[in-house]
């Protein structure tokens, strides 16, 4: 099983977040050289909110209480939800179609 970490951001998110990114982005890359955090990122252009992938609920749920971007506001709702995945090098339940 995977987690996702879904991250709804605050409507001036762009205009704030240069003050938290560095720290943030620490955090980020020091959970994903630990093998916690296997992807992550905003979504949309300019980005609408984000989706972090995690190798487990716990880390997923340390890592928003972490953040600094959660703590300043930055991100207004955050929600882990498990994600099944069954496709792909790195799916966690790999199902193959029958032969």
């Amino acid at each position: 099983m995977h987690w996702i970490l879904r991250y709804a951001i605050a409507p001036d998110y762009l205009e704030r977040r240069t003050a938290f990114r560095d720290a943030h982005l620490a955090l980020a890359w020091a959970s994903a050289d630990a093998g916690a955090l296997i992807l992550g990122g905003a979504l949309g252009d300019p980005p609408e909110s984000a989706l972090l992938l995690f190798a487990s609920e716990a880390a997923a749920r340390a890592f928003a209480g972490a953040d600094p971007y959660v703590a300043n506001g930055l991100v207004t709702h955050w929600e882990v939800l498990p994600w099944n995945t069954v496709v792909g090098r790195e799916a966690a339940n790999p199902v193959r179609p029958a032969a």
